[in-house]
């Protein structure tokens, strides 16, 4: 009778020992799949991991983490919809495994920020607030997880960088996370213990990063002419949300103008309808870019959440919004020799 007993015990060890480094290995596998940028075949073995080991949570939020940085990548929209909804997914199932993780919060928030970048007309005031409050819950449940204060101050720095604020206060906060992270010591082996690379490449642009918080282009009571010329600019926004101030509309006429925010000519627009526009008259053909802001309380500058968000509607030419600062090449559009109506969306 003991010897069939311990015969069991054996087995039963024997097959705890086998399933244990079939995870590992399986975990290795994968691993060295995402380092070798073989994005597809590390989710598919995740998945089978995750299949094998159903009350694992980490097989489920290393796919959703996965899904949502490659998304970032993606140029199909349908795709990177798809892309996005596979990493909700897989972070509500970590998320029902793990309860009151912080690390499954940060990858919440990385999510946010990735339909922020898909559709920013439609997701950017909408998700703005609520990334926020994801990234200090992950810090409010683990105050030395760096991933959390750097995803906060990331996420904070792209509405700060894209107005012209001073970015001297998230690059030091940035700098005390490099210090959080050579600090952490990650719960296993394949445990969350990523972000520190990132966060380095994103410091070393810090030192020409500091510049004064946009405001506003001056207003006028009519539009502008911009240079001699016979064609006209119109521009329309169709989708102002209320009532209040006016839209001021900033016309740039190059990549340095609008860098500097200098524009070549702007206009303070009445809204009726929840339409406001500008017309730019005498405009000689070339490239330019248009910039509006909803300016709601006419102090004539953008206003700003204490979060460092902005509080106020903006958008530009071409539509092409993302987290972080409009380029000129998003905005930009030509001018030959007729006439141009432009539609514009917050």
């Amino acid at each position: 009778m003991i010897r069939i007993v311990l015969v069991i015990v054996v087995y039963v060890l024997s097959q705890v020992s086998y399933s244990q480094t079939k995870f590992e290995q399986g975990m290795e596998k994968a691993f060295k799949l995402m380092t070798e940028n073989k994005n597809d075949e590390a989710s598919n073995m995740l998945e089978r991991i995750a299949s094998a080991e159903p009350m694992n949570w980490l097989p489920s939020y290393h796919i959703a983490l996965l899904k949502a940085r490659t998304s970032f990548t993606m140029t199909d929209k349908t795709k990177q919809e798809a892309q996005i909804k596979l990493a909700e997914d897989f972070i509500a199932t970590a998320d029902a495994l793990s309860p009151n993780n912080s690390e499954v919060y940060v990858v919440m928030g990385m999510i946010n920020t990735a339909k922020i970048v898909l559709n920013p007309m439609v997701n950017g005031a909408a998700l703005s607030e609520p990334t926020i409050k994801l990234y200090r819950k992950a810090i409010a449940l683990d105050k030395t997880n760096p991933r959390a204060y750097s995803g906060l101050t990331e996420f904070e720095m792209g509405g700060a960088r894209f107005f012209k604020q001073d970015l001297s206060p998230y690059c030091k906060r940035l700098q005390k996370s490099i210090k959080m992270y050579d600090d952490f010591k990650p719960a296993s082996k394949y445990a969350p213990n990523w972000g520190k690379d990132w966060t380095l490449q994103v410091l070393k642009g810090c030192g020409d990063m500091t510049s004064k918080k946009e405001e506003a282009p001056a207003s006028t009571t009519s539009a502008v002419p911009a240079t001699t010329g016979s064609v006209t600019i119109t521009a329309t926004v169709p989708n102002v949300s209320g009532t209040d101030g006016d839209v001021i509309f900033a016309l740039y006429d190059s990549s340095e103008a609008f860098a500097s925010r200098a524009p070549i000519a702007t206009s303070k627009s009445s809204i009726a309808n929840g339409s406001s526009q500008a017309i730019f008259k005498d405009v000689k053909p070339g490239t330019y870019a248009i910039v509006v802001l909803h300016d709601k309380n006419g102090n004539e500058r953008m206003d700003f959440e204490p979060s460092g968000m902005p509080k106020e509607d903006y958008g530009a030419s071409n539509n092409k919004m993302r987290m972080g600062p409009p380029s000129f090449e998003d905005a930009k559009f030509t001018v030959e020799n007729k006439s141009l109506d432009l539609t514009i969306r917050f």
